[in-house]
């Protein structure tokens, strides 16, 4: 590789900072190229905001430009720009123009974002011009860019650490993957032992530090993954560095490390140059979920294998014994964490998803979070092309948050042959069909039409509605292609438009839009309702996008299982081809439009129960069984799916999961109850059950954050000790999950002593009211079923 010259290279950007150095402001972004390594690029800038130009601006404290442009705010009142010489200098600007009541347009946006989205840079670059290399980096100033196509090799780097009871740093393991596969173990000992090559010893925590961050920076990651690994790795390493007075320099280029709690929504980074991506919060952003999410849970599920320190050990004294004892087999367990970890996330695909979805939202990998900004970098450059500026999200009016997904009203009852209706896509669709977006809703007066629900936009002006269309066809192309990730990625874009255009943190916010898109999906659901019973089809539920469709037996449901599942969706089918064709004509008739809307037969219930709320007779929300049943063709399996009930909720035991599976089975195929109902009760008092009573709850802040209204598994975790990992059972953490019993003295975390179970307690809260939510439907009761049992003793 050239020590310096000119260079022409494809960069992946991975990190994008502003600063202002000596009264200037400076961009710096960094990334990695396959020709360079790793990437510096710096760029002179001049940070702008807006006012409109009969603002007449005093004499300010900071120096700035002013310039006449071709923009207009959204009251179509033509604006000035200002230039400034550093970010410092346009904040100071602001706060002297708020003071005489000077409005500011766009004076929030992150100078670093407005500087690529502007370019329309989705991450990926080709830059021309002159390099130097110095400290790892080939460095480039203000060279010549443009958007590419570049998807880049990383390398990634799995970090876990291992910590005593007093605080003591025992050791750090390494996994690199990506361009290289290595494995590396730092750990302290006293002794002079002959251990595997990959495993380094260090007489103190300081020495053990200073070489991890020498091998760390030579080796130069990408990519930081771990397990809760900004919460406790890296913090825990930067307060034990500022204890040792050793600088925590982790960064690229002499750049910043900023790791922070921001409650209650969790732990950030913020490190120059380098991505940090946690592992449980990475999974449920994509959508994974799991009974919990410890490592030695997602391991066995995902992976099949599992923590070489077991949850039936105790961990904190076996790491000490360990440490003491056997230094070899406490590296390998270090090791065999970060190893794991890295399993998860290429099972799961996690870093090719990030790298997806900045490549398609133009938010860097870092960012991924931040869907406003996304919207912000698609939606701004297009308003300045159309004439437009945006105001800053502090000046918008916020207004009354719009109304949900439209949930009609369920009718309690067991039913047979039920086949679920899903409009797919429904709200993007809704988006393309009528021309739904800021600026159609700005421009709403030119070529005027209308919603469902009557609210006005333009059919001509509009940028969303062609970036959906563009989108399908890109996921159908991934499709194709087995593309997961990117399928993945343009899924949780796509989805994500409608809530940020129903949030006030999105400066495009305006009522009419989230409005129209949710009312419109009412009116969908309704019409379709309507037009099925035209059609003689009942409708029993229907939530936001779906439709619950009773079959009537005449049509042709046989009544034996074989064949059920291929009449079922060959009915389904032809019914949404119908409702399909209804509304093109009616969209295309009544409002001139061509309809986007795609209605799908989804799936087959032989049984269906909806049951009614609790202490009342309607019927219960979001909450319904059915025994799914697949066609012949796709294997005739029957399994029963839970929605909304205590099966899919976390914060219920076993016990409540297991008596609810089996009592809708026996009710599904028409089996004994009552006997087998006071046989379960029978077994709970006499303690046959006592390892399926175990509650488990997450921690939503620090246990000593609760002030009023303790909840249990908060009382129970006052009782352990504290813990510096997040996640662990034994953990008083901000982000733990709690596992505790119900006794006679109250809650009790299951590491302590709890010899006495009030039985009663597990009968009367977890078994009766999923008996009896459903038993209802039947003519019977719990309480009836049960003491009738006690009465036959006298």
């Amino acid at each position: 590789m050239p020590e310096s010259g000119k260079q022409s290279a494809k960069v992946f950007i991975l990190t994008g900072e502003w600063q202002d150095i000596r009264g200037r402001n400076n961009l710096k972004f960094i990334g990695t190229s396959d020709d360079l390594g790793t990437v510096e690029i710096n760029f002179s800038n001049n940070p702008v905001f807006f006012v409109e130009n009969k603002s007449e601006i005093p004499h300010l404290s900071v120096h700035f430009k002013r310039k006449q442009v071709e923009l207009k705010n959204f009251d179509d009142k033509n604006v000035d720009a200002l230039y400034f010489n550093s970010q410092s200098d346009l904040k100071t600007a602001v706060e002297e123009l708020e003071k005489i009541g000077i409005k500011t347009f766009e004076s929030d946006v992150n100078p670093a974002r407005r500087f690529l989205m502007e370019r329309f840079i989705n991450a990926q670059i080709k830059v021309d011009g002159v390099f130097y290399h110095k400290n790892n980096l080939s460095s480039f100033n203000n060279p010549k860019l443009e958007p590419c196509e570049f998807t880049p090799k990383l390398l990634i780097a799995s970090i876990d650490i291992e910590t005593g009871q007093n605080g003591q740093l025992y050791s750090i393991a390494i996994h690199l993957s990506g361009k290289i596969d290595e494995k590396k173990v730092f750990i302290i000992s006293d002794k002079k032992e002959k251990l595997p090559a990959h495993i380094e010893i260090f007489p103190d925590e300081k020495e053990l530090l200073e070489n991890f961050l020498h091998w760390f920076n030579e080796k130069d990651p990408d990519v930081i993954i771990g397990w809760h690994v900004i919460g406790f790795d890296l913090m825990f390493l930067e307060n034990k560095c500022k204890e040792l007075m050793i600088p925590f320099n982790i960064a690229r280029g002499e750049g910043r490390v900023s790791l922070r709690q921001r409650k209650p929504r969790g732990y950030f980074a913020s490190v120059t140059g380098r991505v940090i991506i946690d592992g449980p919060q990475a999974l449920r952003t994509s959508f994974f979920t799991f009974e919990d999410y410890r490592l030695e849970t997602v391991a066995q599920e995902l992976l099949a294998e599992g923590k070489t320190i077991t949850a039936d050990k105790d961990k904190v004294e076996e790491i000490e014994r360990l440490f003491s004892d056997d230094k070899a087999a406490l590296a390998e367990y270090n090791l065999n964490d970060a190893v794991l970890v890295t399993n998860i996330f290429k099972k799961a695909g996690l870093i090719e998803l990030s790298i997806r979805r900045s490549q398609l939202s133009g938010l860097l990998m870092d960012e991924l979070g931040m869907m406003t900004a996304a919207f912000d970098h698609f939606l701004l450059p297009k308003f300045h092309r159309a004439g437009y500026v945006a105001p800053n999200v502090k000046d918008l009016e916020a207004s009354e948050h719009s109304a949900g997904g439209y949930v009609m009203d369920p009718v309690p009852g067991i039913y047979d042959d039920v086949i679920v209706l899903d409009f797919k896509s429904l709200y993007p669709s809704i988006i393309q069909t009528f021309k739904i977006d800021p600026y159609s809703n700005l421009k709403s007066d030119v070529d005027t039409i209308k919603t469902l629900n009557n609210l006005r936009f333009s059919s001509t002006k509009h940028f969303l509605p062609e970036f959906i269309d563009h989108l399908i066809e890109q996921r159908n192309l991934a499709k194709k292609k087995k593309d997961k990730q990117l399928s993945q990625a343009i899924k949780i874009l796509m989805n994500s438009f409608y809530g940020v255009m129903g949030s006030f943190g999105c400066r495009f916010y305006h009522p009419n839009l989230p409005t129209a898109i949710t009312g419109t999906g009412h009116k969908l659901l309704l019409g379709s309702k309507e037009f099925l019973a035209e059609k003689g089809y009942e409708v029993i539920y229907g939530d936001t996008d779906s439709l619950f469709v009773k079959l009537p037996r005449e049509i042709g449901i046989p009544s034996g299982k074989e064949g059920e599942g291929e009449t079922a969706e060959s009915t389904g089918n032809k019914i949404a081809k119908d409702l399909n064709q209804y509304w093109a004509k009616k969209i295309q008739n009544e409002y001139g439009l061509k309809s986007y809307l795609e209605i799908e037969y989804e799936k087959y219930y032989r049984k269906f129960i909806l049951t009614p709320a609790r202490g009342s007779e309607t019927g219960a929300k979001k909450r319904y069984a059915g025994l799914l049943s697949e066609s012949v063709k796709a294997g005739g399996k029957e399994t029963i799916e839970f929605i909304g009930m205590e099966f899919v909720r976390s914060d219920w035991t076993r016990l409540a999961k297991e008596f609810q599976v089996e009592l809708y089975n026996r009710i599904f195929n028409n089996e004994e109850i009552e006997n087998w109902l006071r046989e379960v009760v029978n077994k709970v008092k006499s303690g046959k059950y006592d390892d399926k009573l175990v509650y488990r709850k997450r921690l939503r802040k620090d246990v000593d954050e609760y002030t009023k209204n303790i909840p249990q598994h908060v009382r129970a975790a006052r009782m352990l000790p504290e813990t510096t990992r997040p996640g662990e059972a034994t953990s008083r953490s901000r982000s733990g999950t709690v596992y505790y019993v119900i006794t006679k003295r109250g809650p009790v975390p299951v590491e302590l002593k709890h010899t006495d179970i009030d039985y009663d307690h597990y009968i009367e809260k977890q078994l009766k009211p999923i008996a009896d939510s459903v038993l209802s439907l039947l003519g019977e009761s719990f309480d009836s079923i049960v003491q009738s049992d006690q009465l036959s003793f006298f």
